[in-house]
């Protein structure tokens, strides 16, 4: 990648990842003549190569965020290695070593990728820098403790030897791993907490980056699919004579989820699947509409539910006031940049997959029970992702079991890569759910929450998927309510209800997760509850924070938000600003939006965040975190909803479904926090949820009409970036 005269074109690439079947590496570097035969290769996770270069196996897919530089910083950090030797490459393999610490499967998500892995890199480089150490020492015959290690070189101070790591590998690969290993201090760091830049930068930026949509292979076949149209519906019946019968059309098959033509190119096979004669049962949910699916969530809200989180008596009448108000989310679709697909090769007893997925332990479960071929005789490459937000990390592996459905029941012996459009995904599912939030709160002498009952009506995205065992727990989807379980706000008088409708709207997380909808609804009422009293919204918070454990950082953020807004000057003129702060996925973002009425525009004027999540591994690749989630979080604000008509969702594409433009995202003054945390925490996720409630505070202070509903409701307003 740094090295120009080794750099490879993207066929060149591709002929070799055909013969070879390794994954990307994101510098060409790794593949140049004179590689190591004999590499230091002490874990699935590292090697080191006789010609120095330091490559990286990710045990985590990169979906945009940066990931990939930021592990390799952790790991080349306590390797001491020479950072322009590093090379990362995409993993291939199921090895132990490659497993989510914490989940037991490899699999990305959660904003858990560098938290995870903190402690697991760093014993890694830790070690192959000790066998290193010690491979020298043994040679120049002196105590290990007495070398010095920097950038991939190890020197003797006391006689001026020096050796690189390159020169030490096959001495260093005859060692036993250390039992125990000692880390550097925070002071010692010379790459983490550094900026430094992306090391997929190049390949992105030349073509050479292979994508799941690039992937070619010898032979290779094209499929485009046909869907129920209807949620609930499945295939009754289908007439393909006329598709087979187009030139270059090899095979026209029904798979569980529906029906596939396969043919030389993708357009062949879109083409001759529009000719196909579908007859579909649609099922009882076909005369649903989005307004049916309200009516059912106002009257589950209006009634008790089971309680998950309760303590305390409720008693209104006490209360000095007593305030009540809801908050509605739509279905949300992920609809990430590259359209979804997945290249499949079934021979026999054997599956081989080319695509960008987030889940390559549960994939290969998913791949097994749909194909009846065993576990260990199926390999997933993975490849770069074109975005994803939670959409590559179906619980099902829909898309990539059903283009490996569709390659076995072809019965053709090429490999086969399944295209959706863009319409299968938005109008197929998969959405984060649809909620209702309905609270009523009766207030103090001081305006505080003294009794609150809040009634969730959420879909499960858990309930019977893999990963039910994990979330659904004492009869509670967590991924329905997270971000209002134990939150500090509440009072001693609390019952805090979740109704689990069920629908066939299939729904899964997205980015931010279930905070999308808990944290407008909790920052909203406390915003809504500090004007009521006439109290600044951050004194207000601070009241109801207290002393409780866990606080602490919350009330770093607050302070840091405070000071870098300026929120103590009273804004100009017609300038109306809004605030919020949220914990999730570990971290703590807080927001200030502030936006200039003109007319019936309002203006994006100021956007301040303040973000503590722990040890920073690359400033810039947070700050470029913290404004990728505005725009994210914008394009909720300002228009993304799925909605139901007769049992199938209306939006399709981006002419219906927006995603905001740059044009239209402001810039985000984004301040880092240290509050003392000694490990990394979440970041990709977690500035979605609180620039909503932000956005939606200014807005009120703007307009003078609450936020109840999103996408927002201006009423002849209009959000712009002027």
């Amino acid at each position: 990648m740094r090295d120009a005269s080794a750099r490879l074109t993207r066929r060149a690439f591709l002929r070799g990842a055909a013969v070879l079947s390794f994954g990307l590496a994101t510098a060409p570097r790794l593949l140049r003549a004179g590689a190591a035969a004999t590499p230091f290769t002490p874990s699935a996770l590292l090697s080191i190569e006789t010609d120095d270069t330091v490559r990286i196996v990710m045990p985590h897919a990169d979906l945009g965020s940066g990931i990939y530089t930021g592990l390799a910083q952790v790991l080349a950090e306590e390797l001491d290695a020479d950072w322009e030797r590093v090379v990362t490459v995409h993993l291939d393999s199921l090895h132990d070593d490659l497993k989510h610490p914490q989940w037991g499967v490899i699999a990305t998500g959660a904003s858990t990728s560098v938290a995870s892995q903190w402690q697991n890199l760093r014993e890694t480089g830790a070690s192959a820098r000790a066998m290193l150490v010690a491979a020298a020492a043994d040679a120049w015959g002196v105590s290990p403790a007495s070398l010095v290690t920097r950038d991939s070189t190890i020197t003797d101070p006391a006689s001026g030897r020096q050796a690189r790591y390159g020169e030490l590998t096959a001495a260093a690969a005859r060692r036993t791993p250390p039992a125990a290993v000692t880390l550097k201090d925070r002071s010692q760091f010379t790459l983490i907490g550094r900026s430094l830049p992306r090391l997929d930068r190049h390949t992105k930026s030349d073509g050479s980056a292979v994508f799941g949509i690039d992937v070619q292979l010898p032979e290779l076949r094209h499929a485009a699919i046909a869907h129920a149209p209807a949620f609930g519906g499945k295939l009754a019946s289908y007439d393909g004579d006329a598709a087979r019968a187009m030139p270059d059309v090899e095979a026209v098959v029904a798979i569980p989820t529906g029906v596939a033509v396969v043919a030389r190119s993708w357009w062949q096979a879109k083409r001759a699947l529009e000719t196909l004669d579908i007859r579909w049962e649609d099922g009882a949910f076909a005369h649903k509409s989005s307004a049916d699916l309200w009516r059912e969530y106002e009257t589950l809200a209006a009634s008790d539910g089971p309680s998950f989180e309760q303590r305390g008596t409720l008693d209104f009448d006490a209360a000095s006031a007593v305030v009540e108000g809801e908050m509605r989310f739509p279905f949300l679709a992920h609809a990430p940049m590259e359209p979804l697909n997945a290249t499949a090769r079934v021979d026999g007893e054997r599956c081989e997959i080319w695509a960008g997925t987030q889940f390559q332990g549960i994939d290969v479960a998913n791949l097994a029970a749909a194909t009846g071929i065993a576990a260990e005789h199926i390999t997933i490459h993975t490849q770069w992702l074109g975005g994803s937000f939670g959409r590559r990390a179906a619980p099902h592996a829909d898309f990539l079991v059903e283009a490996a459905q569709v390659a076995q029941t072809s019965g053709l012996p090429h490999p086969v890569k399944l295209l959706w459009q863009r319409e299968d995904d938005v109008r197929g599912g998969l959405y984060r759910p649809m909620a209702l939030h309905r609270w009523k709160i009766g207030l103090d002498g001081d305006g505080r929450p003294a009794h609150w009952r809040h009634r969730v009506v959420c879909a499960s995205i858990s309930k019977g998927t893999p990963f039910e065992s994990a979330f659904y727990v004492d009869g509670f989807d967590r991924l329905s309510i997270e971000g209002l379980i134990h939150t500090h706000y509440a009072g001693s008088n609390v019952d805090f209800q979740l109704h689990t409708p069920t629908h066939p709207v299939s729904v899964c997380w997205l980015r931010g997760e279930a905070d999308t909808h808990t944290a407008p609804v909790v920052e909203g009422i406390v915003n809504r509850l500090a004007r009521r009293a006439g109290a600044d919204p951050f004194a207000y918070r601070r009241a109801l924070l207290g002393d409780e454990p866990g606080t602490a950082r919350t009330r770093g953020v607050l302070d840091a938000l405070e000071h870098a807004a300026n929120w103590a000057e009273p804004p100009p003129d017609g300038i109306f600003r809004g605030m919020a702060v949220h914990t999730s996925f570990g971290s703590v973002c807080g927001f200030v939006v502030e936006l200039a009425r003109r007319d019936q525009t309002l203006a994006f004027h100021k956007v301040t965040a303040a973000f503590d999540c722990g040890v920073v591994i690359n400033p810039d690749a947070v700050r470029a975190q913290v404004a990728s989630s505005v725009a994210f979080a914008l394009s909720m604000a300002l228009g993304q909803e799925i909605t139901i008509e007769q049992g199938r969702a209306v939006q399709g594409n981006f002419n219906d479904y927006p995603v905001a433009t740059l044009a239209q995202v402001p810039d985000v003054d984004v301040h880092l926090v240290d509050t003392g945390l000694d490990h990394p925490t979440g970041v990709g996720e977690v500035p979605v949820s609180p620039f909503l409630p932000a956005l939606a505070a200014a807005v009120e202070a703007a307009t003078g009409r609450e936020v109840d509903r999103w996408p927002l409701r201006l009423d002849g307003y209009t959000i712009a970036n002027v």
